[in-house]
């Protein structure tokens, strides 16, 4: 099933919906603010579209979180004055990183564990900020210490989908596009990992229902529901002999 070294190869995973909570740490305390400024508002609505929309468009780092939650405000059916209050009230949040939690996927560690034993190169790709990451270094020391790479919103102009933080990470890890694979739940991951010429991996995550229809417009290589299918599929990525 595996070749008998994978050093050439490196594995580039996204954060959010991939190794830890996308749920956790925007979904719900979007949701709660939100329920505070405008209470009647179709949580359902947001519940469908969120996944789709939150940080999902990319672009210039310095308005990523503001795009995303603009978009949320917008589902949301919020006017301009109840969407300026929930960014207010989430700015707050943000200061004291009381709501935004940090919530890895059951296994995740051990999985990455495996990998780095496998010989891959391991790299995270993320959008997002080299704060948020320095938290999870700090909480979760021994997933964040699994990569051999970090590149974060603040490391680029131009974030997923643009291809500027992969090209960034093979950069660093020295390994070839035609041996990289890329790992995430949005389409902005796929995007990117085709604009920079890589493998790409979907994966569905905690909204399935809503993600397939997405990532499947997207045309990954591969869709997963969650990163332990990865081991077993690892010969097909990278199309070598069995």
């Amino acid at each position: 099933m595996y070749q008998s070294s994978w050093k050439s190869y490196a594995l580039l995973f996204d954060m959010d919906g991939v190794l830890i909570s996308l749920k956790s740490r925007w979904i719900d305390p979007i949701e709660e603010v939100i329920s505070k400024v405008k209470p009647n508002y179709d949580l359902d609505t947001i519940t469908r579209e969120s996944p789709s929309l939150a940080l999902v468009t990319g672009g210039r780092s310095s308005l990523l979180m503001l795009q995303g939650i603009l978009q949320v405000c917008k589902v949301a059916g919020l006017n301009n004055f109840q969407t300026f209050r929930v960014i207010i009230r989430l700015s707050s949040m943000l200061i004291t990183r009381k709501k935004f939690k940090i919530v890895p996927f059951e296994g995740v560690t051990n999985i990455l564990k495996n990998l780095g034993g496998m010989g891959f190169k391991l790299a995270l790709v993320t959008s997002a900020s080299k704060y948020t990451v320095r938290h999870l270094k700090k909480q979760f020391p021994d997933l964040y210490n699994k990569f051999d790479c970090v590149v974060t919103r603040n490391d680029v102009k131009l974030t997923k989908p643009f291809p500027d933080q992969i090209h960034k990470a093979l950069k660093k890890l020295q390994i070839n596009k035609e041996k990289a694979v890329i790992i995430g739940d949005f389409a902005s991951d796929i995007k990117a990992g085709k604009n920079a010429g890589i493998r790409t991996v979907a994966v569905l995550s905690e909204y399935p229902q809503i993600n397939k229809k997405i990532l499947e417009k997207a045309n990954p290589d591969f869709i997963v529901d969650n990163i332990s299918e990865i081991p077993e599929m690892l010969s097909d990525i990278f199309v070598v002999n069995k």
